[in-house]
């Protein structure tokens, strides 16, 4: 009875001698990836909310992508706003920690699906054109937007006390998943938030291949007809408008497959893989759970740059944007702060900006004295 009561104390010293150090390897890595994570969570809020202001500009804001742009950088920005409030650890009152993760999951969910709606609306436009000047207006978006809102928010606030444990979390002051649900949890995330989006989001390569048969169906008719080619100039730059618009887009869902896929074989290694208790495996675990965190953030960060990127409307009205407020800035220096109230910023940028918009055909306009009128309707594709 000795030696088993020897025994039983020896193991449990052992077992609290792993605990220890395995906080301490918590405590160590989370204050190594705590700059990392906080830069991408300033740095996606940052550039999140320049897409809200440059998106919502005069010359962008009047579409129907425009508006579920903006709600996608909106559900963006509270991902990320989220994830640094979680690591602040602002309170631990199970209330609090209730809500951020109800809240967490909802934005992820909806940033997520506002991807997938973008996909299809992109899909109307390129292979039903004439359908998509009824269907795919700013009223209907918002509508959308607002359904989808509502739904996915009926929807969590029924799944989120299947999953949770309430009746502990105020007992213990403690929000956990229940015992028995952790593993399910984690794959109803992973299929709902990242795989069926990202099987949705598949019809891109279709809306591509439209996009190249359209382009050279148009230089084919331009090259062997121009007399019966009847296009209106208007018609080809808006033509020219929603195939920049959803280039812009198809990559940033394209992008989604960059950061999701390495954060989804991290995951199922960390599950499948790492079932081990010891002590080196339970590190490694955490490790990539941890990782896998990181790059789906960058998901949600990026957004702004892959605009950028890809989105030659989208950089130009990023530019004017940026001289617009740094404009403003100045003028209310020496306005305010110097008290020269007879300064006046020279707009010298407006100029160079109008000529670098200018399409061949706005050039080749008739008032201009080098360019005459051509008896012909001519594309600019």
């Amino acid at each position: 009875i000795n030696t088993v009561a020897s025994m039983s104390n020896s193991s449990s010293v052992n077992d609290s001698e792993k605990i220890d150090e395995i906080n301490r390897f918590i405590k160590s890595f989370n204050a190594k990836i705590l700059f990392p994570e906080i830069f991408i969570a300033l740095f996606g809020v940052l550039g999140n909310i320049l897409v809200l202001i440059v998106i919502n500009r005069r010359t962008l804001k009047n579409t129907s992508s425009s508006v579920f742009i903006t709600y996608l950088a909106i559900f963006d920005i509270s991902v990320l706003l989220s994830h640094g409030i979680s690591l602040a650890r602002f309170s631990e009152n199970a209330v609090f920690e209730c809500s951020l993760n109800f809240f967490t999951d909802l934005s992820t969910f909806c940033a997520n699906w506002v991807l997938v709606i973008i996909t299809i609306e992109r899909c109307i436009v390129v292979y039903l054109p004439f359908y998509a000047k009824r269907l795919c207006t700013v009223n209907s978006a918002r509508r959308a937007i607002y359904i989808f809102l509502g739904f996915s928010v009926i929807v969590f606030s029924i799944k989120f006390p299947i999953f949770y444990d309430l009746k502990a979390a105020f007992k213990n002051n403690k929000c956990r998943i229940r015992e028995n649900f952790g593993l399910s949890h984690r794959l109803y995330q992973s299929l709902l938030f990242y795989i069926v989006p990202a099987l949705f989001l598949l019809s891109n390569i279709f809306t591509i291949y439209a996009l190249c048969r359209r382009k050279q169906n148009l230089s084919e008719a331009c090259l062997r007809n121009h007399r019966n080619l009847d296009m209106r100039i208007n018609d080809v730059n808006s033509n020219k408008k929603q195939r920049q618009l959803t280039i812009m887009l198809v990559t940033v869902s394209l992008s989604f497959y960059l950061f999701t896929i390495p954060g989804m074989v991290i995951f199922l290694i960390e599950i499948y893989a790492l079932k081990s208790r010891e002590i080196n495996k339970i590190k490694l675990k955490f490790i990539l759970s941890q990782l896998s965190v990181i790059i789906l953030q960058l998901n949600n960060a990026t957004n702004f740059l892959f605009y950028c990127f890809a989105g030659h409307r989208f950089r130009q009205a990023t530019v004017q944007t940026y001289y617009d407020y740094s404009a403003l800035s100045k003028t209310f220096y020496h306005h305010y702060i110097l008290r020269n109230k007879e300064y006046d910023y020279p707009r010298t940028y407006d100029h160079a900006l109008s000529h670098l918009a200018r399409t061949p055909l706005t050039n080749r306009s008739s008032t201009s004295p080098h360019y005459p009128r051509s008896p012909y309707r001519t594309s600019a594709l």
